[in-house]
């Protein structure tokens, strides 16, 4: 049975619903004291007896659809923290590449590929980020989405994390200017000092195909579409992107966690 509501009470209720879905802060008192004489069943049945209340109107409109999308963002996040927790196994694997302490606060994973033209114009924004948030840790992702000298380089990057080179190694395919291919993959292997027969065997070792399988699987679960991608914590940012927008999104982590530097 409708709940009957006169003139004066919808207008009342139309002051009301606005009030409350447009002030971007309102105090609990605030909010007690406009709605003392109206329950939320009234308010909710008239929402569903005038639904064009919402529709006809674009700042209510758009304010529902900021909280759907906040809603929907928090959700997420969720997933990407359920992910990070199921795949930990994974991610603290001896063949992940990294850099920082395995304590550190902040966490990063970045996928990236060694063809990805993005990808390797982030690097010195990366290496500034690195020197100047020391408490956090990247994780390497390998996402080799750019054919066959892709997939090579992935290989051969594990194999040479295997032999305690990946840092170097990793730079020089970052910063080179030439295309990735075969040569190009072990002349920088050679350049560094790895030991050819060994990045070789390593490169086909079942364990290290498995692992590169596994983390294009994160990869797809995490919502990942391309490369250069950053899982911070619980936040995720696409494309190429600059230092002060990974900072951004650090300072927010550590907010986040209860961490204030």
């Amino acid at each position: 049975m409708s709940i009957y509501l006169d003139l004066g009470m919808h207008r009342k209720i139309y002051f009301i619903i606005t009030f409350l879905l447009t002030v971007s802060a309102c105090s609990e008192y605030e909010t007690e004291k406009v709605s003392e004489e109206i329950s939320q069943d009234q308010i909710r049945q008239y929402l569903l007896e005038h639904p064009e209340f919402v529709l006809d109107d674009p700042e209510i409109s758009n304010s529902i659809s900021r909280a759907r999308s906040k809603r929907e963002g928090e959700i997420k996040s969720l997933e990407r923290k359920l992910l990070l927790d199921e795949y930990s196994d994974l991610l603290n694997s001896f063949l992940s590449p990294t850099s920082g302490h395995k304590d550190s606060i902040i966490t990063i994973i970045e996928f990236y590929d060694y063809q990805c033209s993005p990808c390797k114009a982030n690097y010195q924004e990366i290496e500034k980020m690195r020197a100047l948030e020391t408490d956090v840790r990247i994780i390497y992702g390998q996402l080799p989405v750019f054919g066959s000298q892709s997939i090579i380089a992935a290989r051969a990057a594990i194999a040479a994390n295997k032999q305690g080179l990946f840092n170097l190694y990793h730079s020089l395919l970052m910063t080179t200017n030439k295309p990735i291919n075969i040569d190009l993959i072990f002349g920088i292997a050679t350049e560094v000092g790895l030991n050819l027969e060994r990045l070789q065997a390593d490169m086909r070792d079942p364990e290290v195909l498995e692992y590169l399988e596994r983390i294009r699987f994160l990869a797809q679960a995490l919502d990942v579409t391309g490369t250069p991608t950053y899982i911070i914590g619980d936040s995720i940012l696409r494309g190429g992107t600059k230092y002060e927008d990974l900072e951004a999104v650090i300072q927010y982590q550590r907010t986040h966690s209860g961490i204030i530097r």
